[in-house]
């Protein structure tokens, strides 16, 4: 009885809070979903035309891209642009609806780029690396969770090399085609080491904001300037840009949880003849959203503006179930002396530290707080490092049946 008095008098107050049936129907869908990662379902037949599904263990699924040149990999074929959802990634590859906005990706030494698909939709999931000259991003491994309450957190000490970044100057970071400026791989090496990282991602009330780099700062820095694009909804399982005048609309197919569910087909995917690289025991599965949905919707009733994130009074309020949460990752996550704090990044100098869980670093190499004082290397302005030229060459990875 108790429960059914809350609901109504919720009902009763939404016309004085402005909120719309629509965004009620979502919220109440989420309610009571937990994120499933690696579960292919819904996309399963939507990107089967442009890969191929492997299955890492008995029922869990990622996918990998067949038909892409060399050099190719996540967050490179597109563009950024400046949203209500912070920085959108517009892709212009056909599976991009799904792929850049659900789910982490992983290069395995073997299978090469896999995606793991997960069912919570952000503008993009990345993490980005910038100094005075130039700014770089790369996509987050299935290590990486999401939280309302804490925003990004990896499971596993995770350093990505340079195969995973895209660095490009501020003044071409605007570009329709940016990966025509991307630098080349030895060059993002060096970057690594010079730049700072950031990862910023917080809930503007019933919005994944992807904050990522200052966008006055980016603006200051390419003396550029970036105008805000407006997301809407298409029917059709795409993403693509309409232009109405000298104003831009991106549209994207983003389906509602009780869709997802009611789409599901059988998956057929192929038996991984080798084993992935992918620590499996580091990725949060089946994470359970009910505590967070419910506090947004909270918050929503009581007309707050702003993050829940930035909000020291929610933070406290929430101490303990912060706490709660982390003694969990901690019960799956063995031995406990493998974690440790996000912040402690070093990166790695080969590809053999990066499939280590915990790289050590060499004895000669000085402390991260001694780094940060020395004078870095920065490139030379007057050579400009060479950018990426798109390539027409099409290779398969790994070995197909």
């Amino acid at each position: 009885m108790k429960r059914l008095m809350i609901i109504l008098g919720c009902l009763v107050s939404l016309p004085l809070l402005g909120v719309t049936e629509k965004e009620l129907t979502i919220h109440a869908q989420s309610i009571s979903a937990g994120v499933r990662v690696g579960h292919a379902g819904f996309f399963y037949q939507s990107l089967r035309s442009h890969g191929e599904w492997i299955e890492v263990e008995p029922g869990f699924h990622a996918w990998r891209p067949m038909r892409v040149r060399a050099g190719w990999r996540p967050y490179l074929d597109g563009r950024w642009t400046w949203t209500d959802y912070g920085w959108y990634w517009v892709s212009y590859e056909p599976f991009g609806w799904a792929v850049f906005h659900y789910g982490r990706w992983y290069l395995d030494d073997y299978y090469g780029w896999i995606w793991v698909p997960d069912d919570v939709w952000g503008p993009a999931w990345v993490e980005w690396r910038y100094d005075n000259d130039y700014i770089g991003w790369a996509p987050l491994p299935p290590y990486a969770s999401f939280s309302i309450s804490v925003g990004i957190r990896f499971t596993t000490r995770w350093y990505a090399h340079a195969g995973y970044w895209n660095f490009v100057r501020y003044r071409h970071f605007g570009s329709t085609r940016i990966n025509t400026y991307v630098l080349d791989e030895g060059y993002s090496r060096r970057l690594i080491r010079t730049t700072r990282g950031a990862v910023g991602y917080e809930v503007d009330r019933d919005r994944i904001v992807n904050r990522g780099i200052d966008r006055e700062l980016i603006e200051r820095r390419g003396n550029l300037r970036i105008n805000r694009t407006e997301v809407g909804e298409t029917r059709e399982r795409s993403e693509r840009i309409v232009r109405d005048g000298e104003r831009e609309r991106i549209e994207v197919y983003r389906p509602s949880r009780s869709e997802m569910d009611r789409q599901e087909e059988s998956i057929e995917a192929r038996k991984t003849d080798r084993r992935t690289s992918l620590d499996m025991n580091r990725i949060e599965r089946n994470r359970n959203t009910e505590t967070i949905q419910r506090r947004e919707s909270d918050d929503r009733s009581k007309g707050r503006q702003g993050t829940e994130r930035t909000n020291p009074d929610t933070r406290r309020n929430d101490a303990t179930e912060r706490r709660r949460e982390q003694q969990t990752q901690q019960d799956r996550t063995t031995p406990r002396r493998d974690q440790a704090p996000p912040t402690q990044r070093v990166v790695p100098n080969s590809r053999e530290e990066f499939r280590m869980v915990q790289p050590q670093r060499p004895r000669n190499e000085q402390a991260p707080q001694q780094r940060e004082s020395t004078a870095r290397p920065a490139p030379k302005r007057e050579t400009t490092p060479s950018a990426r030229a798109p390539q027409g060459s099409t290779r398969r990875r790994g070995k197909d049946n």
